[in-house]
């Protein structure tokens, strides 16, 4: 019974505000068109930089005090910082507008990620990116899109920027909002526990490469 008025929720909240999923979406897939782009821009040095900035396990893998379980807490920590950004997009004026910069700003690192490897490694880069990166982003991802759309539709809700044309409002949205948002959290940290367990296990593959440059 709960799992079907969950289902309800998510329905009814992807149809009445569908135009912020697209929203998210479409900046989500532009960052990560972006992101390889940039790799021709930087030499080795700066790459290599930008990398450990964009990915939790390089991070932590590139550096002489590195910890399997570290990569682990160091993405939940990650994880529970956006979620909080996100939440707190809810309360400011331009968070409506900022919050597709966010997703914005995770796919340019995803893509650069990915790019990244494929560019200095090939094939394995391709098969290390499947498998170490593209599994909890997944998750990470559909997260992201979907807390942040519930953020926008509660300001929706309270400030109504756009016509009522597009927006179904009716009481107890508030209530379905938490509840939305409490899932995509879960959905997020489900992510982040993935990358923990399959980041060093997967992209400790390519680990190779830095140590001959």
């Amino acid at each position: 019974m709960l799992l079907i008025r969950i289902y309800r929720m998510l329905t009814d909240h992807f149809k009445n505000f569908f135009l912020y999923y697209l929203i998210l979406t479409l900046a989500l897939v532009s960052g990560i068109v972006i992101g390889p782009l940039l790799i021709k821009i930087f030499n080795l040095e700066s790459k290599i930089r930008i990398l450990r900035l964009a990915n939790p396990y390089f991070s932590l893998a590139l550096t002489s005090s590195y910890l399997e379980n570290s990569v682990l807490r160091a993405s939940i920590v990650q994880q529970i910082y956006l979620v909080l950004v996100i939440c707190l997009m809810g309360f400011l004026n331009v968070g409506f507008y900022i919050l597709p910069l966010v997703l914005l700003a995770k796919g340019i690192t995803l893509g650069f990620t990915v790019g990244f490897l494929v560019s200095n490694m090939g094939l394995k880069g391709l098969v290390l990116s499947i498998g170490g990166i593209y599994p909890q982003n997944l998750f990470i991802l559909a997260g992201l899109i979907g807390l942040g759309a519930v953020v926008m539709s509660t300001k929706e809700v309270v400030r109504k920027p756009l016509s009522r044309v597009f927006i179904n409002y009716h009481k107890g949205r508030s209530n379905d909002a938490i509840v939305l948002g409490i899932l995509y959290t879960i959905i997020l940290l489900v992510g982040a526990i993935l990358e923990g367990v399959l980041s060093p296990r997967i992209l400790g593959l390519s680990l190779d490469y830095f140590i001959k440059l």
